[in-house]
């Protein structure tokens, strides 16, 4: 049975996960080594598996296994009271463009639906057809300036702090 062919599970993430997720972020990372500009992000700071275990204790994390257990993509998100915000969508490299994040941004969105929430919102890269596009296919919306929430304003300046370019980086919303 190749990859390809392997049955996916979604759950939502446990303790004993936490460890496996840094390597999965740091290998969906990779795909800027092909970014003009912004070869470094494949080197960049991923979430901790301590910080990782902070949001599973929440049950704001989704992880995307095979059938051998390995865990190959996951989902952190954090809720604001009527909205979720995505911190970290990841697929392993080898698992990419085959529906794994979709199908990971589809269990939040069940969630927040089943839970009357507002929006689900997030900031990325823009114009890249892994970042903003991506989103773009699910139904997200690249906000405005003008339209921006003091909290997705926050989110801006700790990145600026973290070194990242604000000028290709946008804010995204689903409404649901």
């Amino acid at each position: 049975m190749t990859a390809a062919d392997q049955i996916i599970a979604y759950r939502k993430a446990v303790a004993e996960d936490a460890e496996a997720l840094p390597a999965i972020e740091r290998s969906a990372g990779s795909a800027f080594l092909s970014v003009p500009g912004l070869e470094w992000v494949a080197q960049d700071d991923v979430l901790s598996a301590e910080q990782q275990l902070h949001w599973i204790k929440q049950q704001m994390v989704w992880v995307a296994e095979v059938p051998d257990g390995q865990l190959i993509g996951f989902l952190t998100a954090e809720q604001f009271d009527e909205e979720y915000h995505i911190w970290e969508l990841a697929v392993h490299q080898d698992y990419q463009k085959r529906g794994i994040g979709r199908a990971l941004i589809a269990a939040l969105i069940e969630q927040a639906r089943h839970q009357a929430s507002a929006a689900i919102t997030l900031t990325t890269f823009r114009q890249l057809p892994f970042n903003e596009q991506f989103y773009v296919q699910l139904g997200f919306q690249t906000l405005p300036d003008n339209q921006l929430s003091a909290r997705l304003l926050s989110i801006f300046d700790l990145e600026k702090a973290n070194g990242l370019p604000l000028d290709r980086r946008c804010a995204m919303q689903l409404s649901l």
